[in-house]
């Protein structure tokens, strides 16, 4: 009997962008947690696939994210070109337009969240060993967001809930608490009374997307599960819920 595999990824940096709405908007927003097209974008980065290319097997793969820190919301306010009245700006749909292009985009500062995916093992292996050693540099929702490392936690063995209770979780222990309490995103059926929230954010071929339906839960997990906000024990965390503790290389002295 096959046990069954997951990937884990930890997506945190200093601003990350979710967008849902299409196309080049005056506004963009971002969705509070990291969206399915948005991963499986990350994803065929680091395999190598172009931004107009539909996903294709990527599809196959299912994700839960647990909202480790929700971040904090930002705006940036942006101006492109519009020095004078007749100036050309080149848009992203290949037009011209005259004048200034502005815009507002959202962001989510020190936000961390914890995707576990599922899907064919053979698959989970690929885009690890992609993640890895990326083809295209990966960003979390815009490309002036690259992750913090390590964003690769690697495969795991055990079932989405197990992994959701055991994956590190990447925040400050509280000091008086011995809880933590976080949100979890699902998909689940439309037709399922857990529905809480709807996204359209499920990529069906080249920059097409179908709604998606999502279930919000709440996890207590224990405090000790908290990493910290230290770069060398949080780095030390990680590395050892990857790869597992290191083996120690000492052998006794003999005795004189």
């Amino acid at each position: 009997m096959s046990t069954r595999q997951a990937l884990v990824l930890r997506l945190t940096a200093p601003m990350q962008s979710w967008g849902v709405r299409g196309g080049f908007a005056d506004y963009r927003d971002t969705a509070t947690h990291p969206t399915r097209s948005g991963v499986l974008g990350l994803l065929g980065a680091a395999l190598g696939q172009s931004r107009s290319e539909a996903p294709g097997p990527l599809t196959a793969l299912d994700l839960t994210v647990r909202i480790d820190r929700p971040g904090t919301p930002m705006q940036d306010y942006q101006t492109i070109g519009g020095q004078s009245r007749t100036e050309v700006v080149p848009c992203a749909n290949g037009h011209l337009r005259t004048g200034a292009v502005i815009t507002r985009r959202a962001y989510l500062a020190d936000a961390a969240f914890t995707v576990i995916l599922t899907g064919p093992a053979a698959l989970l292996r690929k885009v690890s060993d992609a993640l890895d050693h990326p083809v295209h540099p990966p960003y979390l929702g815009r490309r002036a967001c690259p992750p913090t490392e390590p964003y690769n936690l690697g495969i795991h063995q055990g079932s989405v809930t197990h992994l959701l209770k055991t994956t590190p979780l990447d925040r400050q222990k509280p000091r008086t608490d011995d809880s933590v309490t976080i949100y979890v995103i699902a998909t689940i059926t439309p037709d399922d009374p857990r529905v809480t929230h709807t996204l359209n954010d499920d990529p069906h071929g080249a920059r097409h997307f179908a709604e998606r339906a999502l279930a919000r839960s709440t996890l207590t997990l224990p405090a000790e599960l908290c990493s910290g906000r230290g770069a060398a024990p949080r780095y030390t965390t990680l590395h050892e819920f990857r790869y597992g503790p290191p083996h120690s290389t000492d052998t006794p002295k003999p005795r004189s």
